[in-house]
């Protein structure tokens, strides 16, 4: 039987300034930003190998604010969906965009679109970004968020990983050729009815050159260092992501 979702569309961020955002993660990275309506709404986006990045203006705390899926057969799911508890907020979907109710799926804002075919891309430079590794979800009950993600959004769960020197249960649901990452403290739980985006991670085929890169742009970015996992090595991006906490990630 196949899956209901089988890409990640778009990642959707709210800022509070489009063309100050739009500079920087043109320059972030290293692609051409496009103005495209959204929902009734101007926004600029970035189309990256396995993903779409999309800017939205908002006056709230910017930051990631919505995961769009690709969905192979979007009436079935549209049938689906009320059936394990997920509810449509009709007034803003349509025939090929269904919205979910954050009130069931755990505050976070979810939506589903009709998957597309993807492109390979050249990249415009060596440090230019690949494509997006994975979403991060910061979960108050990992237990509760898988069941969302693996049971009831089909996405696949490929590891399900507490380490008390990271202070963490992590949990990893494949989607496409990326990962949507649940993210559990455990010193400092948050509150158990309630989830939370996080942030992203970028890939890049050079970290040495997307390091470099960056910094000639003016951001302020971290020593490259070793990833957690094996044979990457990451830096993060400390300024200009507006609201986003960021890494990169390249393989050894």
């Amino acid at each position: 039987m196949s899956r209901m979702i089988s890409q990640l569309d778009s990642v959707v961020v709210g800022v509070n300034d489009l063309s100050a955002a739009t500079a920087d993660y043109a320059a972030l990275t290293g692609s051409q930003a496009q103005e495209v309506a959204f929902r009734g709404g101007s926004s600029v986006s970035f189309q990256l190998a396995n993903t779409c990045l999309r800017l939205v203006e908002t006056s709230e705390r910017q930051g990631l604010k919505q995961l769009v899926f690709g969905c192979p057969d979007l009436d079935s799911a549209r049938r689906r969906l009320p059936n394990v508890g997920i509810e449509i907020i009709d007034e803003a979907s349509d025939d090929g965009f269904l919205a979910l109710n954050p009130e069931t799926t755990r505050s976070v804002n979810l939506a589903l679109t009709a998957a597309r075919e993807t492109e390979s891309r050249d990249l415009p430079s060596a440090g230019a970004l690949s494509g997006l590794d994975h979403a991060v979800v910061a979960s108050g009950d990992g237990d509760f968020t898988s069941a969302l993600l693996s049971g009831r959004l089909q996405l696949d769960m490929r590891l399900d990983l507490t380490n008390e020197n990271w202070d963490a249960r992590l949990m990893f649901f494949r989607c496409g050729d990326l990962i949507i990452e649940v993210y559990q403290p455990l010193s400092k739980p948050l509150g158990p009815e309630r989830d939370r985006f996080f942030g992203l991670s970028w890939r890049t085929d050079n970290i040495e050159a997307t390091h470099s890169e960056l910094t000639e742009r003016g951001f302020d970015v971290s020593e490259i260092r070793t990833g957690r996992r094996p044979g990457t090595q990451v830096c993060t991006v400390r300024d200009k992501t507006h609201g986003v906490p960021t890494l990169i990630l390249g393989r050894d």
